[in-house]
């Protein structure tokens, strides 16, 4: 699975946006975002999930996992970055939680 995932595993084909429709817009940290995908069924929910977990899972295990000090180290303006991450990771979770629910 993690393979999958490091080698930029896609997002199912219906959650992709299209070139020509897609505008952006600046989020309050000052950074470029793209508007949300359309809502996935729920079979393409669950497979977003479990990639959205995984990223989740390893992107904590890197900031605390082993007790290797790196996030400790990284500086005040890197674990925000990480912690916005993780934050960000877990709402999409969530809504993906909701949506594989309703199938």
């Amino acid at each position: 699975m993690a393979k999958r995932i490091m080698a930029g595993r896609s997002t199912p084909q219906s959650s992709r946006r299209g070139g020509s429709n897609s505008s952006t817009t600046t989020n309050t940290r000052g950074t470029t975002t793209k508007p949300t995908a359309p809502t996935p069924t729920p079979d393409e929910a669950r497979e977003l999930l479990e990639i959205k977990l995984a990223q989740l899972n390893s992107l904590l295990w890197c900031c605390y996992g082993d007790g290797n000090g790196w996030f400790e180290e990284a500086g005040e303006k890197h674990r925000d970055n990480m912690l916005w991450i993780a934050a960000d990771l877990a709402r999409e979770a969530e809504m993906l939680l909701e949506v594989s629910g309703r199938g």
